[in-house]
């Protein structure tokens, strides 16, 4: 008797995508993303900022600062997700005083920066920012805007 042959080995190459991480620092929502981003990884930023959103404030204000490292490149089904979940946060009340971007010089892709803060703007102001210091700033000034106490920022590596 002869051995079967086994099947030729397949390996399916995907690109390297990034990584998301969401946090509640008093009242401000703080979220690093690492590009580039594909559909999958915005809907696992989905259920991060659902689950960051249980430790918001009980009346809900806050404001948010969003930090983009790596690339800002996103498919357009990525791009489809982010505003399906940008449009569910809204629907469900989980919308920040501001938004501010915090996005290097020289990012790659920063030229898509406009049309992602657009995104963000059908619900409340956006900004951006170069660095963290000036980003925090932006975000306390939106914060007293708001009549909301200002926060220290948070410890940073």
């Amino acid at each position: 008797m002869r051995p079967i042959p086994a099947p030729p080995l397949h390996r399916r190459i995907r690109p390297s995508f990034g990584r998301v991480s969401v946090g509640v620092h008093g009242r401000v929502m703080v979220s690093m993303a690492e590009g580039p981003f594909d559909a999958g990884l915005m809907a696992a930023v989905k259920r991060a900022i659902a689950l960051a959103g249980r430790r918001l404030p009980a009346d809900r204000r806050f404001g948010d600062l969003l930090e983009i490292r790596g690339s800002m490149e996103m498919d357009a089904d990525a791009l489809a997700e982010l505003r399906a979940s940008i449009h569910s946060f809204s629907n469900r009340g989980i919308v920040a005083v501001s938004t501010v971007f915090l996005v290097r010089p020289g990012t790659p892709g920063i030229e898509r920066l406009p049309a992602l803060m657009d995104i963000w703007r059908a619900s409340r102001p956006v900004r951006r920012a170069d660095d963290f210091d000036s980003a925090w700033a932006l975000v306390n000034a939106d914060l007293a805007a708001a009549g909301l106490p200002l926060q220290a920022p948070p410890s940073r590596p």
